[in-house]
């Protein structure tokens, strides 16, 4: 015995910490039962009883909100939904070979549902802790920093909070991003295509990384068989995928779910900042402010965070070009466009930040230089989640926060902008170049 973990100690400390922050996350899954999870919850109910059709644009009365998420959520949530549905497998599987044990089926009678709506995005974490794991000791050599990094992303009261407790599903479309980031430098470009789609089509969360997805895609110069490959791939996938939904023309319905669902959330927030702490928040008032506040009198918020936007893409175009390891220049290239987009432009919701949580991660614990920065931005992530999530139940946690003109608020945010800053002239200044190898482009 003692030999055998002497040999695969460093095998059982992965998988010890991978337990440890799924245990955490599971004792969360009964806690709470609110918010956007009851949404997800009927959203599937509803698509497994009734079909696609006028599902996204009938007469049908939600309990909590219409459908705002692509075709493939629903998907997924009706296969979750008719999967609980069918729990009294549990109780036969029991009576056969005595498992699963008894008290795990009086549990997933009760909260079974909850709980496999709840595993999508647990596991899409742990997923996202391998990820970092590898990237980290590809990128340092070092055993010690790679487990350190999946440990505080696995561990990290932010992710176990937004998967464990929220039950909200940005971990899921993160994994799916990275992975097609990572395909495409492998070179199988039409399955990244196609994965990067899927992501989209679940939850667009990372269509502002279009751009520089499309610009890392001209950067490997792939083969044109392999690019149309991807593309007939894609159009394949949304027909199949959005056809139960159509009412008619296909074309149509996806351009009017486009228009009329999926920017719902942002055309009925219309703020400067609904409830991220960022730039917005510093200047103007959270929730309150509109997006054509004006920023010191001079642009709208709006438009400045579109100028923003610019900015950050160029950054990271510039530092892709310039590095010649181009792993590390993507990794740092998704941390600066997906908390940039978040610190600087408008209508932010305090889950924006979490297309760059990995890849922020992995810098911190590649170049320790930046580990101080980014710790301090993680509890301030941590502080605005707690905020946005209890504080319209509790005066207790809203009032620090907003007393005194929003004066903590903007602290914090001008915090987080300057952690950012910080960063990325550390990044800067290394010239690309990886913090402790250089390598070669792959």
């Amino acid at each position: 015995m003692f030999s055998f973990i002497k040999k695969h100690q460093k095998k059982l400390i992965v998988f010890l910490v991978l337990l440890a922050g799924f245990v955490l996350r599971i004792v969360l899954v009964n806690k709470v039962i609110v918010g956007d999870l009851l949404a997800y919850l009927e959203w599937g109910q509803r698509y497994r009883d009734w079909g696609g059709q006028g599902y996204y644009f009938g007469q049908h009365a939600w309990t909590y909100s219409p459908p705002n998420y692509p075709p493939i959520s629903s998907w997924i949530f009706a296969g979750l939904s008719w999967l609980y549905q069918h729990r009294f497998w549990t109780a036969q599987l029991h009576n056969l070979i005595r498992f699963p044990p008894a008290v795990f089926i009086v549990y997933f009678y009760k909260y079974g549902e909850v709980l496999l709506f709840k595993l999508l995005p647990i596991l899409a974490d742990l997923g996202l802790g391998i990820i970092i794991y590898k990237l980290v000791k590809k990128f340092t050599k070092s055993y010690a920093r790679a487990i350190g990094a999946m440990a505080f992303f696995v561990l990290n009261p932010v992710t176990i909070f937004i998967s464990g407790a929220w039950g909200q599903t940005d971990s899921f479309v993160a994994i799916i991003g990275m992975l097609s980031f990572l395909l495409l430098l492998s070179g199988r470009v039409s399955f990244s295509m196609l994965l990067f789609f899927l992501g989209m089509y679940f939850k667009p969360t990372w269509g502002l990384l279009i751009p520089f997805y499309l610009y890392v895609l001209y950067l490997k110069k792939p083969a044109l068989k392999s690019f149309i490959l991807g593309s007939l791939l894609i159009v394949a996938v949304l027909i199949i995928v959005s056809w139960p939904f159509a009412e008619g023309n296909l074309f149509v319905f996806t351009k009017k779910v486009w228009f009329d669902r999926y920017f719902l959330p942002i055309r009925s927030a219309g703020r400067a900042s609904p409830s991220a702490f960022n730039l917005m928040t510093f200047f103007l008032k959270i929730d309150r402010d509109s997006y054509n506040a004006k920023i010191l009198g001079i642009l709208t918020a709006n438009l400045f965070g579109l100028i923003a936007y610019a900015a950050v893409n160029v950054f990271a175009f510039k530092f892709v070009k310039r590095t010649k390891n181009l792993l590390w220049g993507v990794v740092v290239g998704i941390f600066t466009i997906g908390l940039g987009s978040f610190l600087f432009m408008s209508n932010m919701l305090e889950r924006y930040f979490f297309p760059a949580l990995a890849p922020m991660v992995i810098i911190m614990f590649t170049d320790i230089k930046t580990l101080v920065y980014g710790a301090m931005m993680n509890l301030i992530l941590f502080a605005n989640i707690i905020w946005s999530f209890y504080r319209r139940g509790s005066d207790e946690i809203d009032h620090p926060f907003t007393n005194n003109n929003f004066l903590l608020i903007r602290v914090l945010s001008l915090a987080q902008v300057l952690g950012y800053a910080l960063i990325l002239r550390l990044l800067r200044l290394g010239e690309g170049r990886l913090p402790n190898r250089e390598s070669n482009r792959p």
